[in-house]
């Protein structure tokens, strides 16, 4: 009896210690996470996991586990990276989805699937132009992340139909398949990492240029925008300033989505703005934060606060301008 009140009095003490505890939030267990997607992906997926992602998977093996470990690469040099250059990406809150789809068919039937979630009709039910009947058509792409399902899905290159004109290159397609994965890798870190925020409307030029600096000729060297390890849009760009069509900063950066997106702005988008990223994320570091959290703010609506907003943080355009150019000399 004597013994017991000890104890007791320790039982009570741990009782109350529970009771003020602050309640943990209760996280989703991965298992079932897991069973979610394989259940919404449906017949023949399996799950993969890594250190920071859940790659659902119809597809090659060796295709998997390239993946897989260019994820987690890409991981590893964007924290690096971006920490080096003065900024604060934040830890991954839960793991990430990457979606690998081998057949292009498999691969239509999923970004359908992923439509009618959203409300959109699937790609098969789009009207084709003047308002006639619709024809099936690919999904736009092999490869992309979505802001919607804060997902990467991608298709395997090798699947898709090839020139016969041209001979079939296994090592080229290959290095299209993981330069692809760090590209996606790096938008899909840029949302979930703080350093660019979710449904805002960033400039094309902005958001491609940041994943385009993940982009490698080399895999088997460390990547991104404080490597020389370039994108092979650094070509482009090259091109294009030696036959003077590189545009104006302040055209660049007040140019609108939908003109971004037009067949012959779209490839030069990229291109420059692979370059602009990199010389601000370089050059510019700490004034580039400062354009990115006033964007996070306030998003520009029209191409004169677009341009409004990059003055601010840069100083004007046109006055940029010079060192911009040298910038491209070097390259």
């Amino acid at each position: 009896m004597g013994g017991s009140l000890p104890r007791m009095a320790l039982l009570l003490l741990w009782a109350m210690l529970l009771a003020a505890s602050p309640p943990v939030r209760a996280e989703e267990p991965e298992a079932q996470r897991k069973a979610a997607l394989l259940k919404e992906c449906g017949e023949g997926f399996e799950v993969r996991e890594t250190a920071h992602w859940l790659i659902v998977h119809k597809a090659d093996p060796k295709w998997v586990d390239d993946t897989a470990t260019m994820l987690e690469r890409t991981h590893d040099l964007f924290f690096e990276q971006f920490k080096k250059a003065g900024f604060e990406p934040q830890p991954l809150a839960t793991k990430l989805v990457c979606v690998l789809i081998g057949k292009q068919e498999d691969f239509a039937k999923y970004i359908d699937g992923v439509r009618k979630a959203a409300g959109r009709p699937p790609v098969a039910e789009q009207p084709g132009p003047g308002g006639g009947p619709a024809a099936r058509k690919p999904p736009v792409g092999i490869g992309s992340y979505s802001e919607q399902t804060n997902r990467i899905q991608m298709c395997d290159a090798r699947a898709l139909p090839r020139n016969p004109n041209r001979p079939a290159d296994a090592a080229r397609t290959d290095l299209e398949n993981i330069a692809r994965t760090a590209h996606e890798a790096a938008h899909q870190l840029s949302f979930n990492t703080g350093i660019l925020k979710e449904h805002v409307g960033y400039p094309m030029w902005l958001g491609e240029g940041l994943a385009g600096n993940f982009e490698f000729s080399d895999p088997g060297k460390p990547f991104g925008p404080l490597t020389d390890n370039l994108s092979p849009r650094a070509a482009r760009l090259r091109q294009l300033y030696a036959d003077g069509k590189v545009l104006p900063l302040r055209s660049m950066v007040s140019m609108s989505p939908s003109d971004a997106r037009q067949p012959d702005n779209k490839g030069p988008t990229y291109a420059q703005g692979w370059g602009l990223f990199r010389f601000l994320f370089t050059e510019r570091p700490k004034q580039l934060k400062q354009y990115l959290a006033a964007l996070t703010e306030r998003a520009p609506r029209s191409p004169g606060q677009a341009l409004s907003a990059f003055d601010a943080a840069f100083g004007p355009a046109d006055d940029l301008e010079n060192d911009w150019k040298q910038f491209l000399k070097r390259l």
